[in-house]
């Protein structure tokens, strides 16, 4: 009888541990509702994220660039060639007819003025110094103007205007430079370009 009672002891013991074991794994699940908790407030932050791009899309329309040289006028635009942003594009082309060009750069300029002045295009204009008539026409002088804003700006697209018109002075004309001053140009929608005095080389 009195060997019987240890191993009741060690029962009892043993018994007590595992009670203990138990009262772990009980604690182990208070730690699974600490998981639910902490995936709650990671949904949070996409709903903030929105609210940030929307003044970005605002941003682009307040930073158009104004053209440079170029003021607003009752009939249209003032043009000073000085003050353009780019160097003016100037060369003689060389192909059936050959002629000289001159142009803004868009990209830089903001708006594209294209002149082309053709010396056998027409018959009232051969290259020659003077005061002329700008006229596109086959029958005229072959001095043809284009205005066709392309550059960023509040600039209407008027498009290549074989019917622009006005009166231009040349100084310079040759492969060394250019000198011209555009008394009056009006394009077919009445637009009108003023102050325009051209001075450039290659």
């Amino acid at each position: 009888m009195v060997e019987f009672r240890p191993r009741m002891v060690l029962i009892l013991a043993t018994t007590c541990l595992a009670l203990a074991a138990c009262g772990d794994s009980s604690s182990s699940g208070d730690s699974t509702d600490a998981v639910t908790t902490t995936a709650a407030p990671a949904t949070d932050p996409p709903t903030t994220e929105p609210s940030t791009t929307e003044p970005s899309t605002t941003e682009p329309s307040t930073t158009v660039p104004a053209p440079s040289g170029m003021t607003v006028t009752d009939t249209g635009f003032a043009i000073d060639w000085s003050a353009l942003a780019a160097k003016p594009f100037f060369a003689l082309s060389v192909h059936l007819d050959e002629f000289f060009h001159i142009h803004t750069d868009p990209e830089l300029d903001g708006f594209f003025l294209s002149f082309e002045l053709y010396t056998t295009y027409g018959p009232t204009w051969t290259g020659e110094m003077g005061t002329f008539e700008i006229n596109c026409s086959a029958a005229s002088t072959g001095i043809c103007v284009h205005f066709d804003p392309d550059g960023a700006g509040p600039l209407g697209d008027l498009n290549a205007d074989f019917g622009a018109g006005g009166m231009m002075t040349i100084n310079q004309l040759d492969e060394s430079g250019y000198d011209i001053v555009v008394d009056e140009l009006i394009f077919s929608d009445g637009t009108t370009i003023t102050g325009l005095h051209m001075v450039g080389s290659p």
